[in-house]
């Protein structure tokens, strides 16, 4: 008696398409909330509003679509995983980027798949990473490397914002993981609109802790990294991000980090006029040839099997 797989899925690399889009959202997200704390408004106050933009944002569409109403326990869930994980990532990004610039930043968080890499191995969860992937790691984090070198000084001197934007890597890397094992299946609308709740709430704590007599500038800078960061990275880039954990898991997800230090270089080169080195021209050559490695056959990170429909096994004919 043999047995024959049928309709195997097809192996595919990840999406570049929906990773290009990601990338370039989030990307400009290290400039822009720079923009706001420049302006003379307090970090964490400032994520608190940008949490409130985003909840108000997800919400109504949640209810838009008929989405079912979560019960209390996957309320409390998406809660707290919005007060542990987002509003770890961004915090201290925000507050980091006091003493830092966000090019700096985005090199810093494009450590993250290497950070979800080791979770994945700690955890075992099951995600698989195929030879190419490995490879494309490598290179994409050598890329990195290059970057921040090219950084210089500014990379090396700010050690306070060194060591938050570290924290938010972290986060970045770590959360996704467990998000992957508390969310196998995915988070919905209305889970997103809480965990922006619970992100909401986080930081209202560290304003009431750590910045009593905070305050917002409202100059129109200020009120357009509001904008953008409530409405097209938070409310957008995280209905991306949860779909891309779905379906290519932690560490394929995080690769998006790798596409960040290239659109937030862009950005302050074109808007604010920082200067660009050859050498960052070689790390953006790295990191573009590891996501080409990806986009291949064998190069993917898949999500757990238990979050894929499993081949279908079918009885060969007897002979």
């Amino acid at each position: 008696m043999r047995l024959a797989v049928a309709d195997a899925p097809t192996r595919r690399g990840l999406p570049l398409g929906r990773l290009a889009l990601l990338g370039v959202v989030w990307g400009v997200t290290f400039p822009v909330s720079r923009l706001g704390v420049s302006g003379g408004s307090d970090p964490f106050l400032l994520v608190a509003i940008d949490f409130a933009v985003a909840a108000a944002v997800c919400a109504p569409i949640a209810a838009g679509l008929r989405r079912p109403f979560p019960s209390g326990r996957s309320i409390a869930e998406s809660a707290a995983v919005g007060a542990l994980l987002i509003a770890g990532i961004n915090l201290p990004l925000f507050w980091g980027e006091r003493f830092a610039t966000g090019g700096v930043a985005s090199i810093v968080y494009a450590a993250s798949p290497l950070v979800s890499v080791g979770f994945v191995t700690v955890l075992r969860n099951g995600e698989r990473i195929g030879r190419s992937g490995v490879a494309a790691l490598t290179l994409g984090l050598a890329g990195v490397v290059m970057l921040a070198v090219a950084a210089g000084g500014a990379a090396v001197t700010n050690v306070a914002g060194l060591a938050a934007f570290a924290l938010g890597t972290v986060c970045q890397g770590g959360g996704a993981v467990l998000l992957v094992r508390l969310r196998p299946a995915g988070e919905g609308a209305w889970g997103q609109s809480f965990q922006f709740v619970g992100g909401g709430a986080a930081s209202l704590a560290a304003v009431a802790l750590l910045a009593p007599h905070a305050s917002i500038v409202w100059s129109p800078g200020v009120v357009g990294s509001i904008a953008y960061v409530g409405i097209i990275s938070l409310a957008g880039g995280y209905a991306l991000f949860f779909d891309l954990l779905r379906t290519h898991g932690a560490v394929g997800a995080n690769q998006v980090t790798f596409l960040n230090p290239v659109v937030a270089l862009a950005v302050g080169v074109l808007a604010f006029g920082e200067p660009f080195a050859p050498a960052e021209l070689g790390g953006l050559t790295l990191i573009l040839l590891a996501l080409v490695l990806l986009h291949r056959p064998g190069g993917e990170t898949r999500a757990a099997p238990s979050t894929r429909a499993r081949p279908a096994v079918a009885r060969a004919p007897p002979p």
